[in-house]
């Protein structure tokens, strides 16, 4: 049986793959991160990430607090490939500033 992904998890996988995401993830972290199940250390680390963390897995590992071994699972992960972060309307938000 497999261990469930956390959400810092998945957000952090789906940025790796998602550049749109990722953008809003490091302009906006606490509109991207609302309404995902974080901790106060993982709301931290979201908001400290930058492009250089994205250059390589092992980068973003040490930026996140991740395991390399969790964070590719969660890059991975059907719900990391197949969902946006944050809702349509905030997204829009972005599009349209």
């Amino acid at each position: 049986m497999s261990t469930r992904l956390r959400d810092f998890a998945l957000i952090v996988g789906h940025t790796w793959r998602c550049y749109e995401c990722r953008d809003l993830l490091i302009e906006s972290p606490e509109r991207t991160c609302r309404g995902y199940k974080l901790t106060e250390q993982e709301r931290e680390s979201a908001e400290a990430l930058t492009d250089d963390h994205f250059r390589t897995v092992m980068d973003l590992a040490d930026a996140t607090g991740l395991s390399v071994q969790d964070l590719e699972k969660a890059i991975d992960h059907p719900h990391a490939r197949l969902r946006h972060l944050g809702s349509y309307r905030s997204r829009e938000y972005f599009i349209n500033r």
